[in-house]
């Protein structure tokens, strides 16, 4: 290949037929973040515009020395896209090369996206949660819902139970009915969200991000004990429920007061403490079987690049995508 002037291009098909596997994705993850506390990458806020109400698209740009990462998501959502029948996000993720700067790469975002925000919440469980969690808690049934189980039947060795609840009930009964069997837990979609949240020691929430949204989850349906992982910002946790945690985690501080100053993450009581010092072991996670921990992720540029790097390597390892010039 002649860096700076071809260009290879990876379809999603071509990104779900590479299909790196989720434990390493976890993996590569919990590395980068490492990398974070030790101050050993390059990246800079998020940058965005809002061309319509609660509209975005965000560059997030990363340079990671150790994984030979450096590139960019460019990504963009919207709550408006459901009537339109289009996905909540879309994106590309673009790579350069470290000594050029050229790009030699450039992918789809959304299988990313989605495997690696699951990744990341199953990052969080494998250091969060108890050791005996046995029953896991899903609110929001799309692509997040599916990747977020496959993370955390990795995660959660003790794992025996799965309830997961959609407000219209047809995505929580595909779930449950594809993924019981290749799992090899029982997965039951169930009718109201509290059934969900009053029995699963770990919580993953995954429902439209929107400060207009229904706040759901309510203090007393928590139990003592739980881990709970929202990949949609504070949507769904009313401020009781807020309140009533013991320890936040957040993956970058810079990230949350931003979406903090646009008005999420208004009920957190407490300033959370960052997700890699703890990974880092600088800070105590867990310290008792008693305590409510919740991790407010936002989704990070390393989260993106380090998967696509990987992705970029065993595409040209095995012939995948399509060299375009520039």
């Amino acid at each position: 290949m002649n860096i700076g002037y071809e260009m290879l291009y990876l379809s999603r098909a071509d990104i779900e037929e590479i299909n790196l596997p989720m434990a390493e994705i976890m993996d590569l993850l919990e590395n980068a973040y490492i990398e974070k506390h030790g101050g050993r990458l390059d990246m800079p806020p998020k940058l965005g515009i809002s061309p319509a109400p609660e509209a975005f698209a965000h560059a997030m740009p990363c340079w990671l020395p150790s994984m030979h990462a450096a590139g960019l998501k460019w990504v963009g959502g919207t709550p408006a896209n459901k009537p339109r029948g289009l996905p909540f996000l879309g994106g590309l993720c673009i790579l350069n090369d470290p000594e050029s700067c050229m790009p030699v790469c450039v992918m789809d975002c959304s299988w990313i996206t989605a495997k690696r925000t699951g990744a990341k919440s199953g990052v969080c469980a494998r250091r969060f949660a108890r050791s005996d969690s046995r029953v896991l808690g899903i609110l929001g049934c799309g692509g997040q819902g599916y990747s977020n189980l496959e993370a955390m039947s990795i995660a959660l060795p003790a794992l025996e139970k799965v309830l997961v609840y959609n407000t219209s009930p047809e995505p929580a009964e595909r779930l449950a009915s594809s993924q019981s069997e290749r799992l090899g837990i029982p997965v039951r979609a169930v009718r109201s969200p509290r059934e969900v949240v009053e029995e699963s020691d770990v919580l993953v929430s995954a429902g439209w991000i929107s400060l207009s949204a229904s706040r759901t989850i309510e203090a007393e349906w928590l139990r003592p004990g739980a881990t709970l992982v929202p990949v949609d910002l504070d949507c769904m946790y009313t401020p009781g429920a807020m309140a009533s945690c013991d320890k936040y985690f957040t993956d970058d501080l810079a990230v949350y007061d931003h979406f903090r100053s646009m008005g999420f993450f208004s009920t957190v009581p407490d300033r959370p403490q960052e997700l890699c010092r703890a990974l880092a072991g600088r800070i105590p996670g867990r310290e008792n079987d008693g305590e409510r921990i919740i991790i407010l992720n936002n989704g990070l540029a390393l989260d993106d690049v380090s998967t696509a790097r990987r992705i970029f390597e065993l595409a040209l390892a095995a012939s995948r995508g399509t060299m375009l010039p520039l």
